[in-house]
């Protein structure tokens, strides 16, 4: 009975000291933007820039299985202060927070969840929507779903669903099942700790977001909404797959080196050539899609090279017609 209760103190201890170091880690890297109540979750957005006109797209970034707001520090300092740009981070990452039980993270959460946000923030479409690695094929359901609000996607090195029974099946995807409840008793915090964590950044900003991204994606939190999500991708990419695509303009931006796992038993170079023949399909599968390809980066785009995924961002929003005359 002694043992019982030692072993159950020092659970509760480890909890405790989890959830401390996760509010400090978030607290003390200081976030850009706002936190919205959309029922009982609380999602951190930030609206940066200006929108010239009515007519000029909202842009609205999606980032990849737990990067979140950190994907785009970069992109958004390439595009410059006229454009209007929202980042956000899905429900329990980063500085997102989930509602109590255990809520659906399928597309079809995460699509409620982007347009409800959208409608929190008083931002009305058009809307050019880019995604990144997983979160693509919520940005396809949109524009599929919603013609008449997503003016054009922007894919960059999106996941498929050839891809996603790798990436389910990886050893990442397995470790979850200890990582969660570990990161609960604060075991994995102190497994990071000891294997050497970055500095703490006080701000996010481009050259520090990958460091605030190692800090604040291994809480149990975080962890917890990666699981839920990875538990649903293969699912959910083969039915945006198999449904009609989207016919708005499109550019899939790729990477030579853009595998985001290396199946066991396969050489890398084949692994990589494999993920590039996935985003050929990809595009060859969109109606309006252009293929971009680049070896200035791996998997990692909107960290390596922004630049890219700028100019992609701008090339689409000079190819949409112009807004009909409005008479009053």
């Amino acid at each position: 009975m002694l043992t019982v209760l030692v072993v159950a103190l020092l659970g509760l201890i480890g909890m405790a000291w989890e959830s401390w170091a996760a509010a400090r880690d978030r607290g003390r890297i200081a976030k850009a933007g706002e936190v919205v109540a959309l029922g009982e979750a609380l999602l951190h957005a930030d609206l940066q820039g200006r929108r010239r006109s009515i007519d000029q797209p909202v842009v609205v970034m999606d980032g990849g299985l737990t990067n979140g707001s950190l994907t785009w520090p970069g992109v958004v300092r390439e595009l410059g202060p006229d454009w209007l740009v929202l980042t956000y981070d899905r429900g329990g990452h980063l500085w997102s927070s989930l509602g109590p039980g255990k809520p659906s993270r399928g597309v079809e959460a995460l699509l409620a969840e982007q347009r409800a946000l959208l409608a929190a923030m008083h931002l009305a479409p058009p809307w050019l929507l880019v995604a990144h690695s997983c979160s693509g094929h919520t940005a396809r359901l949109h524009a599929a779903r919603y013609p008449e609000d997503v003016a054009a996607l922007l894919l960059v090195e999106t996941i498929s669903a050839s891809q996603a029974g790798s990436i389910v099946r990886s050893s990442f995807a397995r470790s979850l099942w200890w990582k969660v409840p570990a990161a609960r008793l604060g075991l994995w915090r102190l497994w990071r700790w000891r294997k050497g964590l970055p500095p703490r950044p006080a701000r996010v900003t481009p050259e520090s977001m990958v460091a605030a991204w190692t800090r604040l994606s291994q809480s149990a939190r975080g962890l917890r909404a990666t699981r839920a999500e990875l538990a649903q991708l293969a699912a959910d990419t083969a039915a945006i797959d198999a449904a009609p695509p989207p016919r708005q303009p499109c550019i899939v931006l790729a990477s030579t080196h853009g595998a985001v796992v290396v199946p066991k038993g396969m050489a890398a170079p084949v692994a990589q050539a494999e993920a590039l023949a996935a985003q050929r399909a990809l595009a060859a599968g969109l109606p309006q899609a252009e293929l971009r390809v680049t070896d200035q980066a791996d998997h990692d785009i909107p960290w390596q090279a922004p630049g890219l995924v700028a100019q992609a961002i701008r090339d689409l929003a000079a190819r949409l017609p112009p807004a009909p005359v409005r008479r009053f």
